[in-house]
């Protein structure tokens, strides 16, 4: 793995972290155009069990306001469709002050309400108006009472009830419920609570209380209890059944806790257990596979004083395949056709000439045309045939073109991405290992792969209950590649050898600030290695460097007085600065506008569970 892939993974690792943080910090409201958005920060219910078998709710909500509103509402699902239910009350504050009853009419006034059908037959809302100011909060306490909420069996009487409803469409913080039954030493006695949320149940039969407390209960998620308790709770219930219901309560539940285990299981185990044993696996793969010889660190890498034989595009695709060695000077197929140019000018395949101003390049060797490509898609017909009069151009006519008519920034810029490519395919042919490539290059999809459906369930489930699971993915993910980094060279016994020369050669050029003059050697030699210097990016550098130990004169006796291209170190004006700009304003031209919850948890069928509350 070089290190572009490195710096891509370290990216896409930190995307993939912000991503994930955003989405698990975002806070929650109210999602809808025609309403306020609002979050509820409290939430308190009293569940009183009645001897004829009603259910008396106490029920205070206290909301948080982003918005004006004009109201609050509540939609509560009834046991049956025809059950008789009674709201004795609403009260209301704002601003944590003591709260008031309000009068119910259909005057529509403020600190009014009303008492309807909801959304279904077997639903009724009550409608508050009272208007809130924004970045205000207003508390509601509703009291009412629903028939049949209990049934009373041959063995015991039962509450199958949802007490929150899954219609509310905000997080609901700080949630406390609680059941009084109205007798102590309940006999028998069994609860079992359904919640998608971690919660804190305290049961005692003793007492005749259930008290349940949650943190944090997600948007549109219920919570559900399923009682067993003695018939003289409800003794004058006239919802009686004869038939027995303790052991068929018991048989239900248990096949609701097997399916959510398995739930569980599928939604939350399965998918890790899969990524990180696929991770092993690939760990293992590339520990038997690739090749063992030993990666050298920058430190280890000496300086070698032999100018390359290879062109200066190979060098950079070489340098690409495992990474150059200076975290700040990446590869740049920029600054390697820079180089290139002056190694092509030193072979007298083309001839470059300082114009002021401007550079005219002319050709002098038409073999440096690819035959593999159309006219326009090969980087030298394209210049010299295409933009140029067929034998030279400027560089002043290139920018203008490119600026001037897209289309030819664009082909400029996959001419480019061509050239540097066959330098790229020649590389892994001849010198690196193709089982290592492909261990490389899996290893990478593998990665993107992973973090998007990381990313996915992330967002599809409940982020609480997964962080220590993400966390452990994450991990192996991490080991995996700085594994492969450090043991995958990709290259074959020839390119490893020829990896550490340049890489070398590099370094030499990098650390041309601490040689002393003795070292710099004949300046006719560094026209041979400044289009390695352009290259590698590290012209103006080593021209700096050159400069303070040779004179002008020396410059123009060397390299002539029409070739101050190699050694004028004017500021954007120099040769090197204005071949990069104007090839980088293409590709950045060209590329300017081209269009290029699952399982959840069990339910036992309790009423209610289209209950919930909300604002308008």
């Amino acid at each position: 793995m070089n290190n572009s892939k490195k710096r891509s993974f370290i990216v896409t690792m930190i995307t993939f972290i912000l991503m994930i943080s955003v989405t698990a910090l975002r806070p929650v409201h109210a999602d809808d155009d025609d309403g306020p958005e609002y979050t509820i920060s409290k939430l308190n219910i009293n569940c009183q069990i009645e001897k004829n078998g009603a259910v008396r709710l106490t029920r205070t909500v206290t909301y948080n306001f982003d918005d004006d509103a004009d109201g609050l509402t509540y939609q509560q699902e009834l046991p049956k469709t025809d059950s008789p239910y009674h709201v004795e009350k609403v009260e209301i504050a704002d601003n944590n002050a003591k709260l008031k009853p309000i009068q119910q009419n259909n005057s529509g006034n403020n600190n009014t309400y009303t008492v309807t059908q909801g959304d279904k037959s077997d639903t009724f809302l009550i409608k508050t108006y009272h208007s809130v100011d924004c970045d205000n909060n207003v508390t509601i306490r509703y009291v009412f009472t629903m028939n049949d909420a209990v049934t009373n069996y041959a063995d015991a009487a039962r509450l199958n009830y949802k007490v929150i409803g899954n219609d509310t469409d905000v997080t609901q913080k700080n949630v406390h419920i609680k059941f009084n039954f109205g007798q102590k030493n309940l006999t028998p006695f069994k609860t079992w609570i359904h919640c998608d949320a971690f919660h804190t149940p305290n049961v005692s039969a003793k007492d005749g209380t259930l008290c349940l407390a949650i943190k944090k209960l997600p948007a549109n998620k219920y919570v559900e209890a399923d009682i067993l308790f003695p018939k003289s709770v409800t003794a004058q219930n006239p919802n009686v059944k004869n038939s027995p219901i303790i052991n068929k309560t018991i048989a239900q539940e248990k096949k609701i806790t097997r399916e959510r285990e398995l739930s569980f299981f599928l939604n939350y185990c399965l998918l890790p257990l899969v990524i990180i044993g696929y991770a092993v696996l690939r760990f293992l793969i590339v520990r038997r596979k690739t090749q063992k010889a030993k990666v050298l660190k920058v430190s280890e890498i000496p300086h070698n004083f032999d100018i390359p034989t290879m062109p200066v595009g190979m060098a950079n695709a070489l340098l690409k395949e495992r990474g150059t060695i200076f975290n700040d000077k990446g590869i740049d197929k920029f600054n390697a056709f820079t180089g290139e140019l002056l190694q092509l000018h030193n072979e007298g395949k083309i001839k470059i000439e300082s114009l002021g101003d401007d550079y005219r390049i002319t050709l002098k060797d038409s073999s440096i045309i690819n035959g593999k490509f159309s006219k326009n898609e090969d980087i030298y017909s394209l210049l010299f045939y295409v933009i140029g009069d067929g034998h030279q151009l400027t560089l002043n006519q290139l920018k203008d073109a490119v600026m001037e008519d897209k289309r030819h920034a664009k082909d400029v810029s996959k001419a480019l991405d061509n050239w540097f490519s066959e330098y790229l395919e020649t590389v892994k042919r001849r010198y690196t290992i193709p089982v290592a490539d492909k261990i490389s290059d899996n290893n990478q999809n593998y990665l993107t792969v992973t973090l998007l459906i990381l990313l996915g369930w992330v967002n599809y489930k409940n982020w609480d209950s997964k962080i220590v699971i993400i966390a452990l993915i994450c991990l192996a993910t991490v080991l995996l590649f700085l594994f492969a980094y450090h043991h995958n060279t990709n290259f074959n016994a020839e390119g490893l050898k020829k990896y550490i020369r340049i890489a070398g050669f590099q370094k030499m050029l990098h650390d041309t600030s601490d040689f002393k003059n003795s070292q710099l050697g004949d300046l006719i030699l560094w026209k041979d290695i400044l289009p390695y210097a352009a290259g590698f990016g590290l012209a103006p550098k080593v021209l700096e460097r050159l400069h303070q130990d040779f004179s002008d004169a020396e410059f123009v006796s060397t390299f002539g007085p029409n070739n101050n291209f190699y050694y004028d170190d004017q500021d954007d004006e120099d040769f090197y600065t204005q071949v990069h700009s104007t090839f980088s304003d293409a590709s950045s031209r060209a590329s300017n506008g081209s269009s290029s919850s699952g399982g959840g948890f069990g339910s036992s069928g309790g009423f209610g569970g289209g209950s919930g509350d909300g604002a308008f």
